[in-house]
């Protein structure tokens, strides 16, 4: 029997989301999405993967609003992931959502770039792949399974430019010096509301407002140490699969007020589940500026998202 949604939860998101968008979400949360997938331009291309899928009557859509992105019909996911453009690293299966950060990131040829919370590598490649394979990319990652899975994905997508490296963000951040990067990608630890599934417990059983507390401290952190190893010009995309907003524009609020030198930049991604940052909860008004940044809410494609994309002033 499917265990209901706790009602905390569902007040939680009634108090921020109008009533449309509360029933999207909750219809997101129910739907079992399609596959998806990119091409890895560093081994393949469009062409190349589109008909040897179309051999195997793999049946696929492009998802237009990112290149080289498309949508597998769920009933034809096992044959996908058990095709060779998989097994040999010619695709990568990723979320859309997951999709959307790098894309923000402003990357130019010869790009030095840090992937700060980077296993299983699904974005860390998606970055080799946007920069031709060439700049240089350091992925961090602490924990050992998860850094020889980024390892091995890294080696599978012929990601020649990463550079792994176990250890803990954190304190590499805090002692980090020399000249920056000019772009980081952190998409951090949170409490995972956009990822949320009624028919998997496991997916909302851990939920408790304690939980989003100590993530949004954790994210503070991050966020502040991921600046400090940016170049002055450089830009930081920010990005969680949560709704909750002390995750989402409080994090971003707060870090914005104690760093003078950042500025948002807008986030604009034109499919029908994109909104703006909302400009308020729980009696706290955020940044004046915070409807530069993007929600994506749950839907039948897509996974609950929030990016935001930050300025290094000069």
């Amino acid at each position: 029997m499917t265990k209901p949604l706790p009602p905390a939860l569902l007040d939680r998101f009634s108090s921020f989301l109008s009533e449309p968008d509360f029933r999207l979400a909750l219809s997101g949360f129910s739907a079992e999405r399609p596959a998806s997938f990119r091409v890895n331009g560093l081994k393949s291309n469009v062409f190349e993967v589109e008909s040897a899928l179309s051999a195997k009557g793999i049946r696929f859509e492009r998802f237009d609003p990112i290149p080289g992105a498309y949508v597998v019909p769920k009933e034809d996911e096992y044959a996908l992931k058990g095709s060779d453009a998989y097994y040999s690293g010619k695709i990568y299966v990723q979320g859309l959502s997951s999709l959307i950060p790098a894309r923000f990131l402003e990357l130019r040829q010869g790009a030095r770039v840090l992937d700060v919370c980077a296993a299983p590598g699904s974005k860390t490649t998606q970055i080799a792949d946007m920069l031709s394979g060439g700049g240089e990319i350091v992925a961090l990652e602490k924990h050992q399974i998860r850094f020889d899975k980024l390892a091995y994905n890294c080696r599978l997508q012929g990601a020649q430019s990463v550079k792994p490296v176990k250890i803990d963000a954190i304190p590499y951040l805090e002692r980090f010096s020399g000249d920056g990067f000019d772009a980081i990608l952190l998409d951090v630890p949170c409490s995972a509301e956009g990822r949320i599934r009624i028919s998997d417990e496991k997916t909302f059983g851990f939920w408790t407002a304690k939980n989003i507390e100590e993530k949004a401290e954790l994210q503070k952190t991050l966020l502040s140490a991921a600046f400090s190893a940016l170049r002055p010009g450089g830009t930081l995309v920010y990005s969680t699969c949560t709704l909750a907003p002390e995750e989402n524009e409080g994090v971003v609020t707060d870090f914005l007020e104690g760093h003078p030198s950042a500025s948002l930049e807008s986030c604009v991604f034109d499919v029908l589940e994109s909104r703006p940052g909302i400009a308020s909860f729980g009696g706290r008004a955020f940044h004046p500026e915070i409807s530069k940044t993007l929600r994506i809410l749950p839907s039948e494609r897509f996974e609950g998202f929030f990016v935001a994309k930050i300025r290094k002033g000069r």
